[in-house]
């Protein structure tokens, strides 16, 4: 039973405070936390020992609670696979686990060293799988605190915040950590790993992303539909891939570079157009025009300086000129017109959506 002794609105969450609960906190020791239902309202995030986040209001009372099985025992798949992923960095790469945090798609594992490269992924990505395949028991123990600091297999030293009793989880011959988080019994149940990417992080560490268990399984299926979809685009194979894509990129670069140099002979061509039909207004001169951002572009490069020029795109534009502030202008065109922005001098540039008619309006 949980009993709720209020429950309130803070920002967008239903918040209620209980006066005790036995759920798994999220964010502690890294790991994401339950959720489930009180009564038949589901909660989201268990906050601390006091607060939760619930989908809906509900009143002051005592509830029966059920917790998501199934979130448990993924969650259960992760952190064990964190801890085989550790273990098997430490054990035969020497290297330190310095930070680990799970989330809703992905977890992360932190190595003290910035030297490993896609050959060590490889690598420690197929003994990890090849230990899972082999399977070993996960072995559970609750020790006081003493009788933990006489065990001297630990791979991380336990915190010296923990002051009770200590809860030490074994991977059978291989690995033995304090943990408080959720695992599996065997580590055969977390069936298959995967490492999507792995970064340099504050200058020393590395930091990997894996999936396991489900999340690696319908991570497979989904890149699997992925690939026969590109197969299905280029008309190729698998193995084909690749360098049907380099060829795409090759070409697509060739026909960018070709429309360039066209675009621009043809804003050469249409800036003695926009020239000859500029608008005078008080011994100034403008050329209001509205084109792709390619085309005001090369036109802003074309236009003589003694001329006001202002371009427009889809969404935004450039005021230039050598013969007054550009910034003042668009200032004057803000009080009057959606369109925000800053510039001084010979340009100013502007965001929203303008046509040609509402400038020349006001000029």
């Amino acid at each position: 039973m949980i009993k709720i002794l209020s429950c309130i609105k803070e920002k967008d969450n239903w918040v209620i405070e209980v006066e005790s609960h036995n759920l798994y906190i999220d964010g502690k020791g890294g790991q994401i936390g339950d959720q489930g239902y009180i009564g038949d309202t589901k909660f989201l995030t268990v906050i601390d020992d006091k607060k939760i986040i619930v989908e809906n209001e509900i009143t002051s009372g005592e509830y029966t609670y059920t917790v998501d099985t199934n979130r448990v025992f993924d969650i259960g798949v992760q952190h064990t696979a964190q801890h085989l992923f550790s273990a098997i960095a430490y054990n035969d790469y020497g290297l330190n686990t310095v930070g680990f945090r799970m989330t809703e798609t992905y977890t992360t594992v932190d190595l003290d060293s910035k030297d490993l490269d896609e050959n060590f992924v490889d690598e420690l990505e197929r003994k990890i799988n090849s230990a899972i395949g082999e399977g070993r028991a996960i072995l559970e123990k609750i020790v006081t605190r003493d009788e933990a600091n006489s065990i001297d297999t630990f791979r991380k030293k336990i915190s010296d915040k923990v002051t009770g009793d200590v809860r030490i989880i074994t991977i059978d011959n291989m690995d033995t950590s304090a943990c408080a988080g959720y695992h599996v019994s065997d580590i055969s149940e977390i069936r298959v790993f995967k490492i999507i990417s792995f970064e340099k992080i504050k200058g020393n560490y590395t930091r990997f992303y894996f999936l396991s268990g489900e999340r690696a399984i319908e991570d497979f299926v989904k890149k699997n539909k992925t690939i026969k979809e590109l197969d299905r685009i280029f008309s190729c194979r698998d193995n084909e891939i690749i360098s049907m894509v380099e060829k795409f990129n090759n070409e697509k670069k060739e026909v960018e570079s070709r429309f360039k140099e066209l675009n621009l002979k043809y804003c050469n061509f249409l800036s003695k157009d926009l020239l000859s039909s500029a608008i005078e207004k008080d011994d100034r001169k403008y050329i209001v025009y509205k084109d792709d951002k390619d085309t005001i572009t090369n036109l802003n490069k074309i236009i003589p300086g003694d001329y006001i020029f202002i371009g427009i795109w889809e969404d935004a534009g450039v005021i230039s000129s050598k013969t007054i502030d550009c910034g003042e202008l668009l200032k004057e065109f803000s009080k009057v017109l959606n369109i925000k922005g800053g510039g001084k001098g010979e340009r100013a540039n502007f965001k929203g959506e303008v046509s040609v008619a509402e400038i020349t309006n006001i000029l």
